[in-house]
């Protein structure tokens, strides 16, 4: 069966920043990957992992509180589209 995906690399150089500058590794993960996939039954998905979980392996508060920021903003974001 085939099926449709796309995946992009989102996020704004000036966020990274604010946690490489305390955490290099947080560059692994940043911009954050998203996948925008048909599901089998032909609905339409957007998957990604949350901000807070991937940034939060790093145990820096100054990490957290960017990730807390980039998941309100991509649930604002996501209930926008759905509306």
């Amino acid at each position: 069966m085939k099926r449709r995906a796309i995946q992009y690399d989102i996020g704004n150089p000036l966020t990274a920043s604010l946690m490489t500058r305390h955490e290099i590794s947080t560059g692994l993960y940043a911009p954050i990957r998203v996948l925008l996939r048909e599901s089998p039954e032909g609905e339409v998905a957007f998957e990604y992992d949350r901000p807070v979980s991937t940034f939060g392996q790093f145990g820096d508060e100054r990490v957290d509180i960017v990730a807390r920021k980039l998941d309100e903003s991509l649930e604002n974001l996501l209930e926008k589209a759905a509306n």
